[in-house]
């Protein structure tokens, strides 16, 4: 059993989380506070940190005024919380809406639609011709301006199964993801705190 007390309060809240799956109770709940609340003054120190390194600094340091119009633009933000004035934080929320659509439909077309189609057309092996197979398969699967029928229809067909196959398989990472997850925690209460096992 160990005596560190990091180890001790780690355990505990371990404990306390795995509790859940036997109904709701206080020590969950304690848990689960202490979690938001600690996630939520890590967000707040964290950002903080990227203010002040990425915005403050090189203001002080290096006379980069241009980073006023940023932090004006996030303090601007906070005035939608005051009568009167909360129209003025639809300016910084139009900005980041702005840009962010412009890098997001950027990024979108080239990795999503680029370079997936080249990496899927690009046959050089059988496992190339199977996966262009079953992308124009699942792809055909959500054609509805007409119905495919007779040898056609199978295709479609072929679709719907691959894209069972496929959320199956991820659905099964999933769940093995929790399991890894599960039997760590085991691992950690068994052997590393009470010392049971090796």
């Amino acid at each position: 059993m160990s005596l560190d007390f990091g180890i001790w309060v780690e355990g505990l809240v371990t404990i306390a989380m795995l509790s859940y799956v036997w109904k709701e109770n206080p020590f969950y709940r304690i848990a689960e506070h202490l979690y938001v609340g600690i996630s939520a003054g890590h967000a707040v120190v964290m950002a903080w940190g990227n203010i002040r390194d990425a915005a403050v600094k090189p203001m002080q340091e290096e006379g980069q005024l241009v980073w006023i119009i940023p932090i004006l633009l996030g303090v601007l933000l906070y005035s939608r919380y005051f009568k009167g004035i909360s129209w003025i934080a639809r300016y910084p929320v139009a900005v980041m809406v702005g840009i962010g659509t412009g890098v997001a439909v950027r990024g979108a077309i080239h990795g999503d639609f680029v370079q997936q189609i080249s990496a899927t057309i690009s046959v050089g092996s059988v496992n190339d011709i199977l996966l262009l197979v079953f992308v124009i398969a699942s792809l055909s699967y959500f054609f509805f301006s007409r119905e495919l029928k007779g040898p056609m229809g199978t295709v479609p067909q072929l679709g719907r199964t691959v894209l069972m196959v496929a959320f199956g398989a991820a659905f099964g990472t999933t769940v093995m993801g929790r399991m890894a997850l599960l039997i760590g925690r085991i691992q950690f209460v068994l052997g590393d705190w009470l010392g049971i096992m090796k």
